[in-house]
């Protein structure tokens, strides 16, 4: 089942992943799982009867339940980063497209102001408004193909930024009043978000450079529209007159073959839609002759050559641009991947069966007070067979586990399973022991789990094996970096301290990679 994502669908996603984030600190992982799996059980798993439901359309009616209850939560549509760029997204075109307009149709009207003693001088009309245009439109091509051999992105570009962080600061003051109603832990969360969303741009590729780019083409069309539809009024309203002159000792002829070669889009459908050699002659001004010996046919026949320049080489274009830039926005929607860390915890999250284990202690027969209990306990054991069969093909499926070599003679693969299915929903294929100089270890597609010891903290060795393995893999490769306490007699699977936890965390997000998990492997009990 394919669903039709937008932009505010994934600022809302990241949103509630960071509010999940501040859930787990203060709650624990089991409540998040709780949480998810009766959204399942109660809404979600009712709607669709396959076992194993697709993960992008799970994913998708996650966010939507989690809209209803924030909707619930504030009584009313809530204030979410998604509705509030589509919002004002929305108003900003609007605005923008008047803006352009106003300054395309202004800009050629008081340039064609005609008090009939000179004409309007053609040759600088067009070097203003079909010149400079096609000069930025010449500059975008050689720009990203000099951007693409540096091995650089049109997304990396300072001018586009630091005109994106300027956007962004002002949509959101505009939306200021609504903002300052959140508390501050949804400030804090609106602001994660959107942080988390421009640090992934692997994640997310060019998905937010398009709208950008679409900005700046619906600008173009907009002005070219008040353009025209300026020099069209003034054509039907007034009495305007055309010449061209040059310092430059120019030939008519000259002019006229240049005129020709501008005209040649559109001189095989439309006759007599340039000024012939005769009317060019015509309609040339010199200083010392004056202007009153022109005639007015030679005079007007260059308003429909103008017209027809500004709409082939400036409004077509960037007609065409915007079209290019509607697919291309759309393609990337449909190229994003769902195999990040989050995606993958979550899907474990919602199609995991819970356990609630029970304690009964029989001392003798006459000590159990209800033959229920006894029941009870035989369910409870049946239900824990049926998962382990389940589990057997875990949801995220099967991963590779790297150990250490200091911990890999007493790290029982069956047992890391468990807690691998457990946490991540994934079992252990296979483990593989790595030494402690961290060699380069050859990775595929196939999801990798590096097993490291909490307590010690990370140093560069272990950060530049993690940015050798991200490169042997592929983008999407889910790492998880499972993190372990200080090992015990008993076992070597023991919990992690919150502080030594945070130390971790702290070094790993500095790699901005959105498919590598850092996470406890054993949760507090």
């Amino acid at each position: 089942m394919k669903q039709t994502w937008r932009i505010p669908d994934f600022l809302d996603l990241e949103y509630f992943f960071e509010g999940d984030k501040q859930l787990v600190e203060e709650h624990g992982e089991a409540s998040l799982r709780k949480r998810d799996r009766d959204m399942y059980l109660s809404t979600i798993g009712g709607e669709d009867g396959d076992s194993n439901p697709d993960r992008e359309w799970l994913i998708y009616r996650w966010l939507q339940e989690r809209r209803s209850c924030e909707n619930e939560e504030q009584g009313g549509q809530a204030l979410l980063p998604g509705r509030m760029w589509y919002e004002l997204y929305g108003l900003f075109w609007a605005l923008l497209s008047f803006l352009a307009f106003a300054a395309g149709g202004g800009i050629c009207y008081s340039y064609l102001s005609y008090s009939g003693e000179q004409p309007v001088n053609v040759s600088l009309f067009l070097l203003v408004f079909v010149g400079f245009q096609l000069l930025l439109l010449f500059v975008l091509p050689v720009a990203w193909l000099l951007r693409k051999i540096r091995g650089l992105d049109l997304r990396d570009s300072l001018l586009l930024s630091l005109v994106n962080n300027g956007l962004n600061r002002f949509l959101f003051r505009i939306r200021k009043s609504g903002f300052d109603q959140l508390g501050s832990q949804r400030k804090q969360q609106f602001a994660a978000s959107l942080a988390a969303v421009q640090m992934r741009g692997k994640g997310y590729g060019s998905l937010f450079f398009w709208p950008l780019f679409l900005l700046f083409q619906l600008f173009g069309i907009a002005f070219n529209f008040g353009a025209l539809g300026a020099l069209l009024v003034k054509v039907a309203s007034s009495d305007l007159a055309f010449g061209w002159q040059s310092t430059i000792q120019l030939s008519s002829e000259f002019v006229a073959r240049w005129v020709q070669i501008i005209a040649l889009p559109w001189s095989w459908l439309l006759e007599g839609a340039y000024p012939s050699f005769e009317q060019i002659e015509g309609s040339r001004m010199v200083l010392k002759d004056g202007f009153y010996h022109l005639t007015s046919a030679d005079l007007v026949s260059w308003w429909p050559f103008l017209c027809l320049a500004i709409c082939c080489y400036c409004l077509l274009p960037r007609i065409l641009l915007f079209v290019f830039g509607s697919m291309a926005r759309k393609r990337s929607l449909a190229a994003i991947s769902f195999s990040r860390a989050e995606h993958n915890q979550l899907q474990h999250r919602l199609l995991t069966p819970r356990l609630k284990t029970q304690v009964i202690q029989v001392v003798g027969e006459e000590q159990v007070e209800d033959v229920n209990a006894v029941m009870k306990a035989n369910a409870i054991q049946r239900e824990e067979e049926f998962v382990a069969r389940v589990t057997e093909t875990a949801v995220n499926g099967s991963l590779v586990a790297l150990v250490p070599d200091e911990l890999f003679d007493d790290c029982s693969q069956k047992e890391l399973s468990k807690y691998c299915e457990q946490r991540f929903g994934y079992t252990v294929r296979e483990t593989v022991r790595i030494h402690g100089q961290y060699e380069n270890q050859q990775g595929s597609s196939v999801p990798l789990l590096l097993l490291q010891e909490a307590w010690q903290p990370p140093i560069l060795e272990l950060i530049s094996f993690l940015k050798q393995l991200r490169g042997n893999c592929e983008e999407q490769t889910h790492i998880i970096v499972a993190l372990i306490g200080k090992p015990t007699p008993e076992t070597l699977f023991t919990a992690v301290s919150k502080q030594d936890l945070q130390i971790w965390q702290q070094k790993i997000v500095l790699l901005a990679d959105p498919c590598l998990q850092l996470a406890v492997l054993v949760e507090d009990s």
